[in-house]
């Protein structure tokens, strides 16, 4: 009978455990909450460790001994310029398998109705579908990505300048 009892109580907490993890889907609407909450189109990947970002007109500079990068983000037709201190730089190997040395940057982005605060990769990521890839260490095992669905969290209407 004991085993019985320890056996509920761990079901239990296993499936409280499952409950409280976010269920999204392979392909989400983000949005930059510090920017009026720009949307964009992002890719899921469990596969990534490091989450990437779509940017264009990359400029690195120094002010007052700190290193920026300024950068333009685009969904559609709209567009963004940012600019981020960079924390640091990470070599990542591409999904054509080539080397690069990207700038590291923090960056809050909500899916949903959660705000994850996590370091991305800048890059240029034209040639790939969606702008913004959210790898393993965004995710911070609090979601549960559902690999034969899309938009779970919601479906976005497009950007206006």
């Amino acid at each position: 009978m004991p085993d019985k009892d320890f056996n509920t109580v761990v079901n239990r907490i296993v499936n409280k455990k499952r409950k409280s993890k976010i269920d999204i889907g392979w392909r989400e609407w983000i949005s930059l909450i510090e920017y009026n909450n720009f949307y964009l189109k992002a890719k899921i990947d469990t596969g990534a460790a490091m989450s990437a970002l779509h940017a264009t007109h990359i400029k690195e500079y120094d002010n007052e001994g700190c290193k920026y990068v300024r950068f333009r983000l685009y969904q559609s037709d709209a567009y963004k310029m940012i600019k981020k201190p960079i924390v640091g730089y990470k070599t990542i190997k591409n999904s054509f398998g080539k080397k690069q040395l990207r700038p590291l940057i923090n960056m809050s982005i909500k899916i949903g109705d959660n705000v994850i605060d996590t370091v991305i990769t800048l890059t240029r990521r034209s040639r790939m579908t969606y702008p913004v890839l959210i790898g393993r260490s965004s995710l911070a095992n609090n979601y549960r990505i559902n690999p034969k669905q899309s938009y779970l969290t919601g479906k976005i209407k497009q950007n206006s300048k």
